[in-house]
């Protein structure tokens, strides 16, 4: 896809004429957690935890809080991701986080914000992956293609769709999935919009090295736009 595409799909979902069906209902409460690099907003310093310690904090936070949902910011730069998926050879760890995270109860339902038909159905089962995850394809109104990736799903999704079926705006696609079979995160939806899937399939990154970060960002722009009921500023974790 040319960079002019690319542009036309940012602006007419930036230009404030979408009008998404919710991903997940926030029943009318939104509370943004900072999760980047440094934070404490979860009682201690994040940098470096495991999982499992991730998890408890998460845990005792919504529980404490008691919020319907709780969002991950967009283009956080964060230093949760310890596992070697998240490194290779040249020793730069990826750090950027690329979409949008809906922290709730296992088994919140999934929704697409608009019409498509689904792209991918898959299970990235390794530790700390996607664990079960869909994308669905979309087009514009100038008929540039573009795709919503979620992630960290309950398992019911793989055997109940299939790529080429089409969706409606507002259908149910999937459940939020619980630990170990989402990837092994405390449960969240992991939201991702994507310009070009650039022929990466089911393995296409949710965090992206820092040095890299304008282009990956550029493919992934925020999805914020999803989730009007939160100001597009308190998602974007570059703002921070």
């Amino acid at each position: 896809m040319t960079d002019a595409a690319w542009e036309s799909i940012r602006r007419w979902l930036d230009s404030g004429s979408l009008q998404p069906a919710a991903v997940i209902s926030n029943g009318g409460k939104s509370v943004v957690l900072d999760l980047s690099a440094g934070s404490e907003a979860l009682g201690e310093p994040l940098d470096g935890l495991d999982v499992v310690r991730f998890s408890e904090l998460v845990d005792t936070f919504m529980q404490r809080e008691n919020p319907p949902v709780a969002y991950g910011r967009w283009g956080e730069h964060r230093a949760l991701y310890n596992n070697e998926n998240f490194a290779d050879a040249s020793g730069e760890r990826r750090t950027i986080h690329m979409g949008i995270d809906v922290f709730c109860r296992a088994g919140t339902p999934v929704c697409t914000p608009l019409g498509g038909r689904i792209e991918i159905v898959a299970n990235n089962n390794s530790e700390l992956d996607y664990g079960p995850l869909m994308v669905v394809r979309h087009v514009s109104p100038d008929g540039h293609p573009f795709f919503t990736l979620y992630g960290h799903l309950g398992p019911e999704c793989l055997a109940r769709f299939k790529p080429g079926q089409s969706l409606r705006a507002g259908q149910a696609i999937a459940t939020v999935g619980a630990p170990p079979g989402n990837g092994n995160w405390p449960p969240h939806l992991h939201f991702q919009l994507i310009l070009d899937l650039l022929d990466r399939g089911h393995n296409f990154p949710g965090v992206a090295r820092a040095s890299e970060q304008e282009y990956w960002l550029g493919v992934s722009p925020s999805p914020a736009c999803f989730f009007p009921a939160v100001p597009a500023a308190a998602l974007d974790g570059r703002n921070q």
